[in-house]
């Protein structure tokens, strides 16, 4: 009896598990159909509200000559879009298991074409890329490597709509904001800006962002990938242990990829590479994420031929003690490079304006050194023209697309403020923004300033638009100078500082506290941006007059220099009008896009000089020779290399001769030379305990 009670016992539980495993279930399918339903209305409310956002653009359809919203064919393809993802949302996947398994696999293997095809279109008209000329080997490597990113979300995930949906994202995110990027500082993204993505946070909000017709079309054709995604029902990609197998698969695809791209030389021996910090010229040969991959697999500098301690050593026994420490003189040094400060009536043909925007820096002649130098950045990467300028190392010889404090300025390395620190003096270096950016905080005290001075150093400054004027960071430098001549009046002094009222962000947002009274009389150019940078560089040139006015005053001997880190950028038309279609020039006419002002004057007497050409990386060994300032070997050298070589850029050089050739053309009859310089800042950045510092260091 009992056996009898404890047997209808188990029978009565277990047809409560029973019950409650099928009420599980059902809650479970009724969750999946209330979040079924609620795709279907999110997507097609997504879908809507893109049709909307298209309506309600008019320049999206609209042309010159007018026309109205069913005039264009855009309008014909956008509601074809429209109604079919529509659709899709809102009718039932009834397809089997079985069939949807077949078409998730086989969407799983078009997605890569249809990710690709979405960017194109995002990037041929902007940059005139035709699929046909494009270079088939990059071609290749691109969905290769389209594969393989879909590959390593599949296997980690096991997942085909991740693998999927998470790439087209991606590259959706990249092709937009590329676009952005190229219009507000002209140059495209690169594997380099990975290591300047906080410093570019602090400015995003500078600028403002318009999604134009192509844009809208990349955003609504990823979205389109992403419903037909979603569409397929889900289901587990692999087992496990296949899982495993594949990823050992996944593993030697994606080790041969970087082994051919990074390990050999197969891209260069067949002329596929990205040069020059306008990279965005390449798209029309190898597309935009082809050509943004290439900057990735060129962050290392190579070793220069010939390059050994011995051969170091062998070019610098001309160098190595003929530094003139002892008979060098030590005015008070301040040293300012102005943020995109650039004489736009010298570049191409020039720009015309209502009045002289640099008027006290053009009038001024008297104790005045000044001239054009060349910069290896446009538009932005500030801290290229720093390292450029306090080490004298060029980045012609490093990664087109690095940057030279962010890479190559890991632990303490000599430079202009390590020298000059030697030389008596102390250092102070100043930059009215966040210290972080592009480490700053990290890198200068590594290079030898005393004290660094960030914008949370500077209180109740004067803004010029959203940034600290020119005018309080110079007269923040008074304040210091006083200070330093009250306390340590026998000891010279070294200001160094980067301005920021001037960068980039001319937009109608950003006015405050600018006056706008010149005008641009150019027609064809982007007027309001070059307008606003035009009356920003007047504001320059009276906060500089004010500064040397102050000096001018002083007893104790005082020199100024200041320098542009690079040109602004300023729109396509703008450029179109000063140098013309850039697809169209050689690397010299590029080079117009390089040129920046420098001027130094001192507040007693020297002689006066106007230098036609130089650039950066040349400019202290130019300027320390002729006011007898303290020179390391390394700067004598670099002089001794300035009078045969007057130029040398990232862009390329031009010689004494006129002559003009690309930093790799070993055609060139200076070649040999050029090794020579390369083979010295080798041993400067990666030297360590090898680094000749009899060479690029005072001796004491």
């Amino acid at each position: 009896m009992k056996k009898k009670e404890q047997k209808k016992e188990r029978e009565e539980e277990q047809g409560e598990q029973k019950e409650e495993q099928e009420e599980g279930a059902g809650q479970e399918k009724s969750r999946k159909k209330t979040a079924l339903a609620a795709f279907r209305v999110i997507g097609a409310a997504a879908v809507i509200g893109m049709l909307i956002w298209y309506c309600a653009h008019t320049e999206y359809y609209m042309t010159e000559e007018g026309g109205s919203l069913f005039e264009s064919s855009r309008t014909y393809a956008v509601i074809i879009l429209a109604t079919v993802l529509t659709a899709l949302c809102l009718l039932p996947n009834r397809l089997s298991p079985r069939i949807n398994r077949v078409i998730g696999w086989g969407w799983f293997a078009a997605s890569p074409f249809a990710i690709y095809f979405s960017l194109l279109y995002l990037n041929a008209e902007k940059f005139q890329i035709h699929l046909f000329e494009l270079n088939k080997i990059a071609l290749f490597f691109t969905f290769w490597f389209l594969y393989v990113l879909a590959g390593l979300v599949l296997v980690v995930s096991g997942s085909v709509r991740a693998a999927v949906i998470l790439p087209a994202a991606a590259v959706a995110v990249l092709g937009i904001a590329n676009c952005f990027v190229i219009e507000f500082r002209g140059m495209a993204l690169s594997g380099g800006d990975l290591f300047s993505i906080n410093t570019a946070m602090t400015v995003v909000s500078s600028y403002e962002y318009k999604i134009d017709w192509y844009m809208f079309m990349e955003i609504f054709l990823t979205l389109g990938i992403c419903i037909v995604s979603c569409k397929i029902t889900g289901f587990r990609a692999f087992h496990w242990k296949v899982r495993l197998i594949v990823g050992c698969v996944w593993c030697i695809l994606a080790g041969a990829f970087y082994y051919i791209c990074c390990k050999t030389s197969f891209l260069e021996d067949h002329d596929i590479r990205s040069g020059g910090f306008t990279h965005q010229l390449r798209y029309r040969q190898y597309d935009m994420l082809f050509t943004t991959l290439c900057t990735c697999f060129y962050m290392v500098a190579d070793k220069p031929d010939g390059y050994s301690v011995e051969r170091v050593e062998e070019i610098a026994q001309d160098y190595i003690g003929q530094e003139n420490q002892e008979d060098a003189d030590t005015p008070n040094l301040i040293v300012i490079m102005n943020e995109s400060f650039a004489d736009y009536s010298d570049i191409g043909q020039g720009l015309d304006f209502s009045e002289d925007c640099m008027p006290f820096i053009h009038g001024l002649t008297e104790d005045t050194i000044k001239g054009t130098a060349y910069a290896s950045i446009f538009g932005a990467n500030t801290p290229n023209s720093e390292y450029e300028f306090l080490t004298g190392n060029t980045m012609g010889f490093l990664p087109t697309t690095s940057v030279g404090f962010n890479v190559f300025v890991r632990g303490d390395m000599p430079s202009l403020a390590s020298e000059l620190k030697s030389a008596g003096y102390d250092t102070l270096a100043m930059h009215p923004y966040r210290g972080t950016n592009y480490r700053r905080h990290i890198v200068y005290p590594q290079i030898g300033f005393d004290e660094y001075y960030s914008g949370t150093d500077f209180l109740a400054p004067t803004y010029i638009r959203r940034y600290i004027s020119d005018q309080s960071l110079y007269d923040r430098v008074i304040r210091e100078y006083e200070k330093h001549m009250e306390e340590e009046p026998e000891t010279p002094f070294l200001s160094y500082n980067v301005t920021i009222q001037n960068h980039g962000g001319y937009t109608a947002s950003n006015l405050t506290n600018l006056s706008t009274e010149i005008t641009v009389e150019n027609e064809t150019v982007n007027t309001f941006q070059v307008q606003q940078h035009a009356n920003l560089i007047k504001a320059s040139d009276d906060a500089f007059k004010n500064l040397v006015e102050y000096f001018s005053d002083r007893e104790e001997p005082v020199v100024i220099v200041m320098f542009g880190d690079h040109q602004a950028s300023l729109g396509d038309a703008t450029y179109q009008y000063l140098i013309g279609d850039e697809t169209a020039l050689t690397p010299e006419e590029l080079m117009e896009k390089y040129k920046v002002p420098f001027v130094a004057w001192a507040n007693y007497d020297i002689e006066e000089e106007v230098i036609e050409k130089t650039s950066l990386n040349y400019l202290y060994s130019i300027l320390a020779d002729r006011l007898n300032l303290p020179m390391t070997g390394y700067q004598k050298y670099l002089l001794d290399l300035s009078e045969e070589i007057p130029v040398l850029a990232a862009g390329g050089y031009w010689t004494a001769d006129g002559e003009f050739y690309e930093l790799d053309d070993e055609e060139s009859p200076y070649f040999e030379r050029i090794n020579e310089y390369n083979i010295l800042e080798y041993n400067y950045i990666f030297g360590g305990s090898n680094r000749c510092m009899e060479l690029f260091a005072l001796s004491g």
